[in-house]
């Protein structure tokens, strides 16, 4: 082998492994795990606090109740049990047009998003994001045994509907 083929050989390896790790780097979303305290706004927005720094995480593919709607106080209140006392960890999608983070919500083994939709605490937004899988089904359970928001049937106000007519702006703080 000549030191050209050699050279052209090195060059091709060096290329394909600076391809797989940008690849990596791509696939590999933020993961955050910290000794930090969880303040619970609503049903889909808490506040990581660090050291005094406080840092907004909105609950993605999901829309809960906003507090002064029927369910919303509840929901709340079991965001807040689920994340209570557990090491919490957040699977950030992107920041939204609020500054927020849009996340899962990890904590005691569960994700925290899809449980409040499965209890019918939140709704499914497909609007949010693309990895958003499984959370329309689940949606579709909690519908069908009338849990939550859906004790009285589907004909239910979105929250973003309530926000629209009472001028919210959907930021929840």
């Amino acid at each position: 082998m000549s030191l050209v083929n050699f050279v052209n050989k090195f060059q091709q390896f060096v290329l394909i492994v600076v391809i797989n790790f940008a690849y990596i780097a791509i696939a590999i979303q933020p993961t955050w795990a910290a000794e930090f305290a969880v303040r619970v706004f609503d049903g889909d927005n808490i506040t990581l606090v660090d050291r005094g720094i406080k840092t907004k995480v909105h609950l993605a593919c999901i829309d809960a109740p906003e507090l002064m709607q029927s369910e919303g106080q509840h929901a709340r209140k079991v965001l807040q049990n689920i994340l209570d006392d557990e090491e919490v960890y957040i699977k950030v999608f992107k920041k939204d047009k609020f500054g927020r983070y849009t996340a899962e919500v990890l904590a005691g083994g569960q994700n925290a998003n899809k449980v409040m939709v499965s209890l019918g605490l939140a709704h499914y937004d497909p609007l949010q994001e693309k990895d958003c899988q499984g959370y329309e089904a689940i949606e579709a359970q909690a519908q069908s045994d009338r849990l939550g928001v859906w004790v009285n049937g589907t004909n239910v106000m979105l929250p973003s509907q309530f926000r629209r007519e009472n001028k919210l702006l959907g930021v929840g703080y």
